[in-house]
């Protein structure tokens, strides 16, 4: 699944080249293929996972693939590099990893910050439905805008010192999930996820420490590290 994941992504990316984008059309065709065939096996024989659970909703086969394809997918690539490129935050302002380590208690406030400080996703697109002025600028039906998500996350009229990595930073107004309808519906999870994460590693590695400056991805939409090596005091 990670490997098909991160052929599908791509489709993310701006001036993608022709055989990165059969690659992920051909990774999506097998993922689809991939989850079709399970569903007809849990529906044969259901277990405790969750496209047993979907089975068990009114959605058609269609909605259950393309409900777990987003559950799996899109949730595996956030949750990942939030975690990544976190972790990665917290122990290069060693003040807050060590925060964090003598304070569980700021576990919650340090998953929005994280999503805030280095957001996993870039930019996303959102297309007009009718004319439509934002800001001042006039955007016809049919027409395409870009969402800076990393740059919103930085703004100074949103948030007191922007640039400045605060695991208690509370109200935190990002939009590292989306807004509105376009809302995350695996935000739950994901925040879970991280979160069970993070405590693991305080708890049990209070003395983590980068072994080597990590590698970063070299896609823009998708922002994440391509490895992360770390080491123990």
């Amino acid at each position: 699944m990670v490997t098909w994941s991160n052929h599908i992504v791509k489709m993310y990316e701006y001036g993608l080249a022709e055989d990165k984008r059969d690659a992920a059309e051909a990774a999506a065709a097998e993922f689809v293929d991939y989850l079709r065939d399970v569903a007809k096996q849990r529906a044969n024989s259901p277990g405790e996972d969750i496209v047993s659970d979907l089975l068990r909703s009114e959605l058609t086969e269609d909605e259950l693939v393309a409900t777990a394809v987003l559950l799996l997918m899109a949730g595996h690539e956030a949750t990942v590099n939030v975690i990544g490129n976190g972790v990665n935050a917290l122990l290069t302002h060693r003040d807050q990893w060590e925060r964090l380590v003598a304070s569980p208690d700021l576990l919650d406030p340090c998953v929005e910050e994280l999503i805030r400080f280095d957001a996993p996703l870039q930019l996303f697109e959102r297309t007009a439905t009718t004319d439509v002025e934002i800001a001042g600028f006039r955007v016809a039906e049919g027409e395409k805008i870009g969402a800076l998500l990393g740059a919103a996350a930085r703004d100074p009229k949103v948030f007191d010192r922007p640039d400045t990595l605060d695991i208690g930073r509370t109200p935190n107004a990002h939009l590292g999930f989306g807004m509105g309808i376009h809302y995350c519906v695996g935000a739950p999870l994901a925040r879970v996820e991280i979160a069970a994460a993070l405590s693991s590693l305080a708890s049990k590695l209070p003395g983590l420490e980068l072994a080597e400056t990590p590698e970063r991805r070299p896609e823009f939409v998708i922002r994440g590290l391509r490895s992360l090596r770390v080491t123990t005091a």
